[in-house]
């Protein structure tokens, strides 16, 4: 399966790529993470369904002093292929 998701909040500059990176390697997905111009992070995410739902529950972080996520959006979602992507990286900033 494949998901492309959209996170909101105070989710640039605070470590959040890299946290999203290490939670992909524990739960097994592939895919990337990427800031987007308008202040959002964008993740696109492929993997077994279990380890998808399970990685999206930990990325909605809440740290006082670091990403405050307020918001994932699912903005699509699909079958993935399991070719599509060999492991999970941080990409440079989205230009939109």
């Amino acid at each position: 399966m494949k998901v492309t998701l959209v996170v909101h909040g105070v989710v640039q500059g605070v470590g959040y790529r890299n946290l999203v990176r290490g939670a992909a390697m524990k739960h097994k997905v592939r895919g990337f993470v990427r800031n987007v111009r308008d202040g959002s992070v964008e993740i696109v995410a492929v993997g077994e369904e279990d380890s998808l739902r399970t990685f999206e529950e930990e990325i909605k972080v809440s740290d006082r002093y670091g990403p405050q996520v307020m918001h994932v959006e699912r903005v699509d979602q699909g079958p993935g292929s399991d070719s599509e992507y060999e492991d999970f990286r941080i990409e440079h900033d989205k230009k939109i």
